[in-house]
């Protein structure tokens, strides 16, 4: 049971060795007294002038020391227990085929590598590209203006979140958190994954993690069906039975579903084959983007320390009216993409890629709609709410998927823009009254949420920001019911709904808890036939 010492800070430019010995000075203790030191959390506190590294060491004791009894006052040392985690036993119910994992995106992705690690050999159908082709759509995409209906920002392999920066954000307590990290640690190359808060992997980084996934998986006997859209979950009896795709069926007796939060498709099928579906509260609002060397000069007063720390982000959040607006999905260096996935909706997102050299930087700033303000019983009502503005958003957008733009000042003195500046957004900009992109509610709380920014970030409202519309994709406004222990779909045996499209995670680590979570409770039920697993 290691000695964990918290809240250990330095400047930017320290040393972590030295802070590394001072952490033990903190517990009482000499170098002697302890087989390692391992660094376990890093974050940078930018409320202080200048910024400051927040550190937190478990020290190992070496076998002969002894535990001290007492700490020095005012110290924060206690000892911490490491989660422990147990693989699952096979289960005694014989698979006739082999598991399906519906969606590559992260819950499908880690539910497939646990799957084969135990010798299952799943089966991904998964209806947009492998990496490296979708890749190459988007970038013909941005040239010719060609958007594939079923390969795009949000769907192919590794998700919608394979095309934003990256963030590896959880609070959970889990053990799992742990593992899912050091995969994407061990995978990227990129060690900062293992002890930094809010780690941002970068959009490129985060594919070469989703192309190792896949390959361990296939080396393990797993299967990737690409291109291969399921439209309808079959059941017998209560019990899935097979798939009917878009390349023909698929006989199926465990599925791990794990669509994704744009699949309104499926949804709609899914709702149609009485499956048991609920609304849930999902974000929306707006993106805000302002050059990045403004961010950098508020966060961190000097251009040496953004020089050194890179381009720096921010989080951002106000009270009004008793409803919380709040900056989400930050993309320092990043750009602003048009997440979307046909010619009828138009909806907004960003992302960054490792160098984060833009020179822009974009957040969205949004705040939580609840079912109760859905304005329909139907579980589907918070899809409907999304199109009805996503509809107007495409028409202002036209043919060429311009990003519907609005300069932040005209924006909150109500006024249309003449014009708008260059963004990051590869698609073009063009001038679009926001006030026409939403309900009024929804601009009336943004814009008192934004003067708020302005007294804690002053300048957040300047002539050289821009606001952009709509982001209304964050989060799944519906959830596939499922048991809380089995992790079952109610009333759909063999059948386990996972990830955020789901409505059970809400990002990417998060959504690969979940779906390694969904594997280890197949796993518990069944045990494959020989023939269908490798030994």
């Amino acid at each position: 049971m290691p000695l964990r010492v918290t809240e250990m800070r330095m400047p930017l430019d320290g040393d972590e060795r030295a802070l590394a010995q001072r952490a033990l000075q903190h517990a009482g203790l000499e170098a002697s007294d302890v087989s390692s030191i391992e660094l376990v959390r890093q974050s940078v506190d930018k409320r202080r002038r200048p910024p400051v590294f927040v550190c937190t060491f478990d020290l190992h004791l070496a076998p002969h020391a002894k535990a001290p009894k007492r700490f020095p006052r005012g110290r924060k040392v206690r000892f911490v227990e490491t989660p422990v985690y147990s693989s699952p036993q096979s289960g005694d119910q014989p698979l006739e085929h082999r598991p399906v994992v519906i969606g590559a995106g992260p819950a499908g992705l880690f539910a497939a590598l646990v799957l084969a690690r135990a010798g299952y050999r799943p089966r991904v159908i998964e209806r947009g590209s492998r990496m490296n082709h979708r890749v190459g759509q988007i970038e013909r995409f941005h040239r010719e203006n060609g958007l594939l209906l079923e390969s795009n920002y949000l769907f192919g392999e590794g998700g919608a979140g394979t095309f934003s920066d990256g963030k590896l954000t959880s609070r959970g307590k889990d053990p799992r958190v742990a593992m899912v990290l050091e995969e994407f640690r061990t995978k990227s190359g990129y060690d900062l994954v293992g002890y930094f808060y809010r780690p941002h992997l970068g959009s490129d980084r985060v594919r070469a993690v989703v192309g190792r996934l896949r390959r361990e998986v296939e080396e393990l006997g797993g299967e990737f069906l690409y291109d291969t859209r399921v439209d309808r979950i079959l059941r017998r009896n209560g019990q899935v039975e097979r798939l009917e795709t878009s390349v023909g069926d698929v006989p199926a007796q465990a599925v791990i579903l794990a669509p994704g939060h744009s699949a309104r498709d499926l949804y709609r099928s899914l709702q149609r084959d009485e499956f048991r579906l609920e609304q849930k509260p999902f974000q929306l609002g707006f993106r805000i983007e302002h050059p990045q060397t403004y961010v950098d000069e508020v966060i961190y007063s000097k251009a040496s320390v953004a020089k050194r720390m890179g381009p720096a982000d921010y989080r951002l959040v106000a009270q009004v009216e008793g409803r919380g607006v709040y900056s989400f999905c930050m993309c320092p260096g990043g750009e602003i993409i048009p997440a979307i996935h046909d010619h009828e909706h138009y909806n907004t997102n960003g992302m960054s890629y490792s160098k984060k050299d833009t020179g822009f930087a974009n957040s969205g700033v949004v705040t939580t709609l609840e079912p109760s303000e859905f304005g329909s019983d139907d579980p589907l009502a918070g899809i409907l709410y999304q199109e009805r503005y996503e509809k107007i958003a495409a028409e202002k957008s036209g043919a060429g998927f311009e990003l519907p733009t609005q300069r932040l000042l005209d924006f909150m003195d109500q006024k249309p823009s003449k014009d708008v500046p260059d963004t990051s957004c590869r698609s073009g900009q063009r001038p679009v009254v926001m006030d026409e992109l939403a309900a009024p509610w929804l601009t009336d709380l943004i814009r008192q949420g934004l003067f708020a920014f302005d007294r804690q970030m002053p300048g957040y409202l300047s002539p050289e920001a821009i606001i952009c519309g709509p982001e209304m994709r964050s989060s799944a406004p519906v959830r596939i019911l499922r048991d809380p222990v089995d992790l079952q779909a109610k009333d759909a045996c063999g059948l386990y709904p996972v990830g955020e499209g789901a409505g059970y995670a809400g990002g990417i680590v998060s959504a690969a808890v979940d779906g390694w979570r969904a594997a280890e409770a197949l796993i518990s039920r069944y045990c494959g036939p020989k023939e269908q697993r490798i030994a």
